[in-house]
């Protein structure tokens, strides 16, 4: 595990067992540990939603590895340009679209995920 880009941070565990007792499942669902939001959580169903809750370590695991990618790839800037973490989230039936805001620097950028073969992958930025 990397400190400046850490992996695995994210346990939804108290979340998914409070909307197991969920009938419905709302638009938004924000967790109260993280502050994170997730949009658009009615598009799915209910087990496809606490399984993106499960796999979500894994996505944040491939976002923090392209930022140490980024980061080494570069000479100048201090690693606190490149240090990111989540702040919102919005599920489609395609896709999972990931808001990351910086933790030092002022900037904020989505990433898109998806599931290709039955694995995340992290697809093209554009950053």
């Amino acid at each position: 595990m990397d400190a400046q880009f850490p992996h695995n941070r994210f346990n939804f565990s108290n979340l998914m067992e409070h909307l197991q007792k969920e009938v419905r499942m709302p638009d938004l669902v924000t967790d109260d540990a993280t502050g994170i939001e997730f949009y658009g959580v009615d598009t799915i169903s209910k087990e496809v939603f606490l399984r993106l809750l499960e796999d979500f370590p894994l996505l944040d695991t491939l976002a923090q590895n392209r930022f140490r990618l980024d980061y080494e790839a570069q000479t100048r800037l201090d690693v606190t340009y490149f240090q990111f973490e989540p702040s919102w989230v919005e599920i489609t039936p395609g896709h999972v679209v990931v808001g990351y805001v910086g933790i030092s620097v002022n900037t904020d950028f989505p990433l898109t995920f998806s599931r290709v073969d039955q694995k995340w992958v992290l697809m093209d930025s554009g950053r």
